[in-house]
């Protein structure tokens, strides 16, 4: 009965008046991002593609002319933001040479291609999924300057901010990221010294880049960490003098500190290895730094390789139809990499379900780290790490939000991570990621209430992206 109510319901608003300089959406419930409290039965007001005004009936008139949309009993957010996806991964193994490394399964200069050649591609799943922003903090070049970059005045694309290469020690992946024809499009730059990379730095200002990401993995040795630990501090400065935000990979708590007091505005990952302490949460606040817990994409790994292993399709969650055609099919079909996985385990599983175990023990730490986070007044942000294998472009963030709801963060407090906080992370605060007056109007629309429980956004109808309004259905996928 509930599916027939909400396509009746939305068969309503989808059969409203043409698209007009003006619309106005009337009668819903207004949460606004700001986390403040909710208008009941308020008026939004969209002119060209802008936010007029958004409140109560008292203090919005309806224009004159204006098509409105009755969206009564329904509530009205801010589009998500996912603050932590990669465009230059897939959601599946064939994505990451790093974690299968076979052509004859998955040739990676074919799928680099065939991203490069389809710059719309997770832009459609991110408007279908309610997504209307992303921070892309870690790709190739390509990345940073290709078409799918273009997304200004575009209300067929997701506002998007992107890093570019990431530095680090481990630039000997560029092996598998970028072999042969891809050589010129390498994801990592070296770190190796403080001429390095301040010319890392410069080389990523001088291509567009909108930040600068270090994946601050744990070396090999205790005299690696002395020396990288200076250059962690050089790539501050030097991103400093460049006018862009420093973001670090850092998820063990010495390397996150370390991070912090380099001048890190952005840590994008969980601290997963220890309990977060006084220094740490004092770094942070001193910082103004964000804090994104991306809390899924642990478990969404190991499920993605123990599939491959076994043969055994996994379950994925789309009910919103999001995920297209050629992804479903690759998940679909996990057995035509099965030898490929188990050569490197001697054809046994077990060690690939061992992981599981410490997933498990992470995942506590993680959501312990959060609340304490949360408890002195971080800002946190919804991030998902999108592109990884299983975490999934565009409806991978209702899992996340309902990762970060069971951790102990609430409803109200997740909205906000996943709207003004997340625009606040893009540098993007003065024009998205709440509903006020002048912001660009990208808003959703829900059948139920997000505040009594964040699974609320599965419910999405309606997606709004600067001023257009199109129904769940028209976006879908598949």
């Amino acid at each position: 009965m509930r599916n027939i109510v909400l396509a009746v319901a939305t068969t309503i608003l989808a059969a409203a008046m043409p698209a007009q300089a003006q619309t106005a959406l009337v009668g819903g419930t207004l949460i606004d991002g700001t986390g403040g409290d909710a208008v009941e039965d308020a008026v939004i007001v969209v002119e060209n593609g802008r936010i007029a005004c958004a409140g109560p009936r008292s203090t919005c008139s309806i224009p004159a002319g204006a098509a409105v949309q009755d969206v009564s009993g329904r509530f009205i957010t801010p589009g998500l933001i996912d603050a932590h996806v990669h465009f230059s991964q897939t959601g599946w193994l064939d994505g990451r040479p790093d974690g299968l490394n076979n052509p004859d399964v998955y040739p990676y200069a074919a799928t680099v291609q065939a991203l490069r050649e389809d710059p719309d591609r997770w832009h459609r799943s991110y408007l279908c999924s309610g997504v209307t922003g992303v921070f892309d903090v870690g790709g190739a070049p390509w990345t940073v300057t290709g078409a799918h970059r273009e997304t200004e005045g575009r209300a067929d694309r997701a506002h998007v901010r992107a890093a570019g290469p990431l530095i680090t020690w481990l630039d000997s992946l560029n092996a598998l990221f970028a072999p042969g024809p891809l050589a010129d499009q390498p994801t990592f730059l070296p770190m190796e010294s403080e001429e390095q990379v301040r010319a890392d730095i410069a080389r990523l200002a001088a291509m567009g880049s909108d930040a600068v990401k270090v994946w601050f993995i744990a070396p090999p040795s205790p005299d690696d960490g002395v020396r990288l630990d200076a250059l962690m501090m050089v790539a501050g400065e030097a991103a400093r003098e460049a006018g862009l935000p420093l973001i670090v990979h850092a998820t063990e708590l010495e390397a996150a500190k370390t991070a912090l007091r380099a001048g890190a505005n952005m840590l994008v990952h969980s601290v997963a290895d220890d309990v977060v302490d006084e220094e740490f949460i004092a770094l942070l606040l001193a910082n103004d730094a964000t804090y994104a817990p991306t809390l899924v994409v642990g478990r969404n790994w190991v499920r993605a390789i123990v599939s491959a292993a076994t043969g055994e399709v996994v379950n994925v969650r789309d009910d919103n139809r999001c995920v297209d055609e050629a992804l479903m099919g690759l998940i679909a079909d996990p057995g035509v990499a099965t030898a490929a996985v188990l050569a490197g385990t001697n054809g046994r599983v077990t060690p690939l379900a061992n992981a599981f175990e410490l997933i498990g023990r992470e995942g506590v730490i993680m959501a312990q780290n959060l609340r304490a986070v949360r408890d002195a007044g971080g800002r946190i942000v919804l991030a998902t790490d999108a592109g990884n294998p299983l975490t999934l472009h565009g409806p991978s963030v209702y899992d996340e939000m309902e990762a970060m709801q069971a951790a102990g963060m609430s409803p109200g407090e997740i909205i906000r991570a996943a709207t003004a906080n997340g625009a606040i992370a893009m540098g993007m605060a003065d024009t998205v990621g709440i509903l006020r007056e002048g912001m660009t109007a990208d808003l959703l629309v829900l059948a139920e209430d997000p505040r009594a429980n964040i699974a609320a956004f599965r419910s999405l109808t309606h997606v709004m992206r600067e001023g257009e309004l199109h129904t769940q259905q028209e976006l879908q996928q598949r």
